[in-house]
């Protein structure tokens, strides 16, 4: 480490009389390096640690097994992480801890601080296997007669835990994201052939004793069962193989059914250009094992929550949503006089509501969020909606309950219910959000991408007037591969948009949520959090929410200063602001109410990427989430992941006139814009809009590495116009670096880009995102329900993230405020709230797709 060598292997120490030497009741070990010094491991009382050559002061006689580094000098080369001195697994060992440098190196210093920033490959392992307590790694198997283990697929090792990674030979069993891929020995871009081995080929013995050399190693970096993809997608493989596509759903109203199989058909259009090789199922209460376990491809009819998004229980995984539901709805109960109303305001005490008898589709959120209201012996359970309906026909019981479209009078007529229109009630209270959406594995992020974006790609087919019969009109893309180029115009040809899939099938005047928004309406709201109290896994300790912890800081990168949005304070050397804001929620999330561990980097639009995917900074707020950037980005073909939106935004020209006329309207062929110079930054939206959208040719362009240097050069007079989003380029920001604004400078009104504003992160690690995603769904939550940061114990608990996070929601409201009061003490009086960035009451247009489908 650090080009010196440590000792490999330690023993217990023992003193001149043969007494174990042992410092506050835990031993102490020492080992040898090539029989000329010694190291020794020990605990302070905090961390263990591993010094070196003291090993005589330590068996002296006037060592009385407690240590002081004020009373002995020496220095500690390294430090471990804190332990918990009453747990038993740290009370013998330093077996399974993580190692620091020391803060300062200063030899014959008593007292050393640890840099928790600066950790080190280092690790103790204890030597003697056992089955039970000590078991060899990767299928090793210990051999009892010696405690030693014999070593499987290539590892070494006391314990086989050294892998053969990076040796040019791809060894399977290691072919995972765990181990990099065989360290690289799996992928043809990392494999480094060596004098052993030839990067890809192998010798394998077939069962009659033939050698031959084969070809191991895959091109996508795939485990070995899922070396046959299509773009990446083993799901989308099989579905070709196949030759129809798996869609299963629960079976309500024949035209909800419908509407639903025409998005299945969609995606039939892309995957097997033919619309109808479909397979419906109808789902009972197994819809979760059956898309776990391949029998699904899809699964609708699903409503989005917490739970199902992290920890299913009845599955043991979470799933993948697709961002847009294709259906805004809630859950509403109905039935006969009175029960209709009793059920609606949860009533079954009262006399007229003492007979009340529910019908519900078992394993539904439905069925859930009844069980919480009324007594098991007032539910009556069936495997279907249309079973409750019968039920109801047949006096089995007298309310149902299902979205407002399944409950409807007119869509249970269709199910044979007979009884008189005068006598049947629909209840107006909204027991949970039902908002629908297309439900996929989580083990196929490919997949999981490609069908959320074919769906957006019918809500912005409907967003610019385009039908079935104008779907050539979508645009195309890469990201999938040149198969899919056509996807977008494959899946609108086969059903139109979403308004004609409506109109078709749909039987409702469509309103509310389920309308377009024109991008003024408001659009900030929750999605319905489910069952907080169920249990899921804890991070694992190589997770990126363990690191983090581990670190003990959150690092947030950030693209150059905004007024209200993210301000540096050169006198304190602080960081403020909307978008500081949210890092601050998240870290109080994470260190149990501290919103003070973060750390706030400067990083470049262009390098902002590289940054996160190295991890050197964990999020970076202000980035607009794309199909490009989600899916397949750069020359790495990389993705990311993106929390939901906090602002809503679009690029803008400012600047002097006429130049900022002369930028917004795409005209600079008169002399009076010949001058026009405009800054833009790079590997932004706004340049993929100035560039390739507007088509502005390059001698009008000035382009910038991020947008502090657009504003210094707009300053300087270097450009005379700037391109940037409204919320970024105002009067307040102009001021705020000395701009002197003319009475005739232009901000101009209309937007040319789409901006999303969202924290972008690393899209290997669900749960990080998960995690992400839900803090952020909880800032809406908490405005909607009139929680603030002084009453922020109204915020529920949660264990789906384990007993560590149980408070997440709590801590980040607490410290910084519901989303209204992060707005209004950052940029509301800058940014009045307004449009898209006002809270949806749920009954304004929520459809709305991101950048990239055309």
């Amino acid at each position: 480490i650090d080009g010196r060598k440590f000792a490999t292997q330690y023993n217990r120490m023992y003193n001149d009389q043969g007494q174990p030497v042992e410092i506050y009741g835990r031993p102490v070990y020492e080992g040898t390096i090539a029989d000329v010094s010694t190291n020794q491991v020990f605990f302070n009382g905090l961390r263990w640690v591993l010094t070196s050559n003291i090993g005589d002061l330590l068996r002296s006689e006037e060592f009385h097994g407690y240590w002081s580094a004020k009373w002995n000098q020496y220095t500690v080369e390294f430090y471990s992480a804190a332990v918990n001195v009453d747990s038993p697994e740290d009370a013998t060992s330093p077996e399974g801890l993580e190692w620091f440098r020391p803060l300062l190196i200063e030899r014959g210093r008593a007292v050393q601080g640890v840099d928790l920033k600066s950790s080190v490959p280092l690790g103790f392992l204890c030597a003697s296997c056992n089955d039970d307590t000590n078991p060899c790694l990767y299928d090793g198997v210990c051999r009892p007669e010696n405690s030693t283990c014999e070593c499987t697929h290539g590892s070494s090792g006391r314990l086989c835990q050294i892998p053969p990674t990076e040796n040019g030979r791809c060894d399977t069993f290691f072919n995972s994201r765990e181990f990099s891929y065989d360290g690289g020995d799996c992928c043809k871009q990392t494999c480094v052939s060596t004098n052993e081995y030839d990067c890809g080929r192998d010798t394998v013995t077939n069962a009659q004793g033939v050698e031959s050399i084969v070809f191991v190693g895959f091109d996508n970096c795939i485990d070995p069962t899922n070396a046959r993809s299509v773009s990446g997608s083993r799901t989308i493989y099989d579905i070709q193989e196949r030759g129809v596509l798996n869609c299963a759903m629960l079976f309500t109203t024949t035209w909800f059914y419908n509407f639903m199989v025409d998005q299945c058909r969609a995606m039939a259009a892309v995957v097997l250009d033919n619309p109808n090789a479909i397979q419906i199922f109808n789902f009972t209460n197994d819809r979760f094992t059956g898309l776990r376990d391949k029998q699904f491809d899809i699964v609708l009819s699903t409503d989005y929550t917490a739970n199902r998004d992290v920890y299913e229980t009845s599955a043991r995984s979470g799933f993948n949503y697709a961002t847009m539901p294709y259906y805004f709805g809630g859950f509403v109960f109905a039935g006969l006089k009175p029960f209709g109303k009793c059920a609606d305001n949860g009533d079954f005490f009262s006399v007229e509501c003492l007979d009340i008898k529910i019908c519900l589709v078992r394993g539904t959120t439905w069925f859930d969020t009844a069980s919480k209201v009324f007594p098991s012996e007032t539910i009556v359970a069936y495997n279907n909606f249309e079973s409750t309906v019968i039920g109801l026909q047949n006096n089995e019981c007298n309310v149902i309950g299902g979205t407002q479209v399944d409950v409807a009078l007119v869509s249970i007529r269709n199910y044979g219910y007979t009884g008189d229109e005068s006598n049947y009630e629909v209840g107006s209270k909204l027991y949970f959000k039902g908002f629908e959406t297309w439900l996929t594995r989580p083990d196929d992020r490919v997949w999981s991408r490609f069908t959320s974006w074919i769906f957006e790609s019918l809500v912005q087919a409907e967003e610019s007037k385009i039908t079935q019969a104008t779907s050539d009109q979508m645009g195309t893309t890469g990201v999938f591969g040149s198969e899919f180029s056509g996807m977008f115009q494959k899946a609108v040809a086969a059903v139109g948009n979403y308004g004609e899939m409506w109109e078709r099938n749909l039987p409702f005047t469509r309103s509310g949520m389920n309308l377009i928004n024109d991008g003024t309406a408001p659009a900030m709201l929750s999605y319905d959090f489910g069952r907080v109290s169920d249990v899921g896994p804890e991070p694992s300790g190589n997770s990126a929410i363990r690191k983090i912890i581990a670190r003990d800081l959150l690092i947030c990168g950030v693209t150059g200063e905004g007024l209200g949005f993210k301000e540096y304070d050169e006198d304190t050397g602080t960081w403020s602001g909307f978008e500081i804001d949210f890092c601050r929620g998240i870290a109080a999330a994470l260190f149990g109410g501290d919103d003070t561990k973060i750390e706030v980097v400067l990083v470049t639009t262009a390098e902002r990427f590289s940054k996160i995917k190295s991890g050197e900074v964990d999020l970076v707020p202000g980035a607009t989430r794309t199909l490009e950037r989600e899916v397949n980005f750069g020359v790495n073909n990389d993705a990311f992941d993106f929390s939901p939106v906090y602002f809503h935004d679009g690029m803008i020209f400012a600047g002097e006139m006429p130049h900022a006329m002369c930028a917004e309207n795409q005209d600079f062929s008169n002399v009076d814009c010949a001058k026009t110079k405009i800054c833009v930054m790079i590997a932004s939206t706004w340049e993929n809009a100035v560039v390739n959208t507007l088509g502005i040719d390059e001698e009008y362009l000035i382009f910038t590495a991020d947008f502090r240097e657009s504003m210094q050069l707009h300053v300087a007079g270097s450009c005379n116009v700037i391109a940037g989003e409204s919320g970024m380029v105002n009067i307040g920001s102009l001021r705020a670096v000395g701009y002197s604004l003319p009475d005739d400078y232009y901000f101009g009104t209309q937007k040319f880009t789409k901006e999303p504003l969202c924290l972008m992160h690393r899209s290997d690690d669900q749960q990080f995102s998960d995690l992400i995603r839900w803090i952020m769904f909880g800032f809406f939550y908490a405005e909607e329900n009139g929680i603030t940061s002084v009453n922020f114990f109204d915020m529920p608990e949660t264990n789906l993230f384990g007993p560590d996070f149980t408070k997440i929601w709590q801590h980040s409201i607490r410290k910084i405020g519901n989303y209204a009061e992060i707005y209004g003490q950052s940029i509301g009086e800058a940014i009045p709230r307004a449009g898209m960035n006002l809270l949806n009451d749920l009954s304004s247009p929520q459809l709305f797709a991101a950048p990239g489908t055309i």
